[in-house]
């Protein structure tokens, strides 16, 4: 009887024990499932893509990536996306997406890198109007202009009328160089608007032009008046330099803080001193008179400090 109430435990204590495992081991499923992350293949660059180039299958692979981690529109078939031109830099691991491809159909060349509303223009250069070959391409550069001054015909007038241009190329390269090394070339192309062509070939027409280059992050404009020879001649008469141009930083806005202000300091009022009272000079007797007695008669004898000399009065 004792025997059969022990097992009757055992086999009670067996199944609580396995129900309970089995309910972790559900509770602990459900957790993975949970953090489990969910991914999709998408197509990728296996190396870095230059701006114009025509995609092939061995720049393209397939990754897996987080659903939250692809951009929209990503392709999951490389087969898509070959012989697509990049409209921009794609960078090594960079998913492939329609925003950085143009138009399906386009060939690679210099057309995809002109912005929609533009046009490029060839400028010719040499040496010294191609910045002795430092210009590269996607470089900023200012336009400036040399010609016939028509308010002074015997003068000529030079001003920077184009600011900001971006140059697409410079003679056959389209792309800036790793190295870094100098491009010498007889011509660049600048990216223009309609009006801005027009202008620059009156400006190549009828003077020189040479390219200004800009500063990288610089994309302010400067309006200058030109500078004509007879600027340049009172300049070196007078002999002073012209002031360079700094442009003050602009304030930032804050949140006004509640600060303590100071209070003004008052000076304290000058104090007068009274000149010193002098002092009375005692009086010096200039003499010493000595009496002297001789049986019934007396006489004095006067003895002067100053001129040391002695004056005897007799009574």
């Amino acid at each position: 009887m004792l025997r059969d109430r022990y097992r009757i435990i055992l086999i009670v204590a067996v199944i609580v024990a396995s129900g309970s495992a089995w309910g972790v081991y559900r509770i602990l499923g459900n957790m993975r499932a949970s953090n489990r992350v969910v991914t999709r293949m998408v197509v990728v660059a296996a190396k870095d893509i230059t701006e114009g180039a025509a995609l092939t299958s061995d720049a393209l692979t397939l990754a897996e990536l987080p659903i939250a981690a692809i951009p929209a529109g990503a392709f999951s078939a490389a087969d898509s996306v070959v012989e697509r031109v990049a409209r921009v830099s794609i960078f090594k691991g960079e998913a492939i997406v329609p925003g950085r491809l143009a138009p399906a159909g386009t060939t690679a060349g210099i057309e995809v890198k002109i912005s929609p509303g533009k046009r490029a223009m060839a400028v010719r250069i040499d040496d010294v109007t191609g910045l002795s070959g430092l210009m590269q391409p996607n470089s900023r550069v200012d336009v400036l202009v040399t010609l016939r001054d028509e308010e002074n015909a015997s003068g000529r007038i030079s001003k920077l009328f184009m600011s900001n241009m971006r140059v697409l190329s410079v003679g056959a390269q389209v792309e800036r160089g790793a190295d870094g090394q100098a491009i010498t070339a007889a011509s660049a192309m600048l990216e223009v608007t309609p009006d801005e062509a027009e202008r620059l070939a009156v400006a190549m027409r009828e003077g020189s032009i040479q390219l200004v280059l800009r500063g990288y992050g610089d994309p302010d404009s400067i309006r200058t008046n030109g500078a004509r020879p007879s600027d340049v001649l009172r300049q070196l008469r007078s002999g002073v330099m012209p002031e360079t141009t700094r442009r003050e930083p602009e304030p930032v806005a804050s949140r006004p803080r509640n600060r303590a202000v100071a209070a003004p300091v008052v000076p304290a009022p000058a104090v007068t001193t009274p000149a010193p009272t002098p002092r009375p000079v005692p009086v010096v007797n200039d003499s010493v008179t000595v009496k002297i007695y001789r049986g019934d008669r007396l006489s004095q004898q006067k003895f002067e400090s100053r001129k040391d000399s002695v004056r005897r009065d007799t009574l």
